[in-house]
């Protein structure tokens, strides 16, 4: 089974630059989580919880890092411990506006777990 959050978006103060940790930007964040098949699906126990997944990524987005690896890095492990079950993990954050002059469009990182 193969359950994706996709284009989550958030506002937060990541960036090496002081104004970004200052002004703050735009991100989004895709979460792709694979687990083995179950037989049934008929409680919260039996299935990936969006909630506690959409609640993982709030607490590392309202937390300043540098880098958006380090982001990506850190809602991976979280995600890690929160679904022992899951055989692969990949967390992408996208920086919607990275501040390079000339450029147009968005710097994107991907973390991927494995069993």
């Amino acid at each position: 089974m193969i359950v994706e959050l996709q284009h989550i978006k958030f506002f937060a103060y990541h960036g090496l630059y002081d104004f970004e940790r200052t002004k703050g930007g735009e991100f989004l964040v895709d979460v792709r989580i694979d687990t083995v098949d179950n037989e049934r699906y008929n409680t919260i126990g039996d299935v990936v919880d969006y909630e506690k997944v959409y609640a993982i990524l709030k607490d590392q987005m309202e937390t300043p890092q540098l880098f958006i690896e380090e982001v990506a890095r850190l809602i991976k492990t979280d995600l890690i411990h929160a679904f022992a079950h899951a055989i692969c993990i990949q967390v992408s954050v996208t920086k919607c506006a990275p501040p390079i002059q000339g450029m147009s469009g968005s710097a994107k990182v991907t973390a991927i777990y494995s069993k």
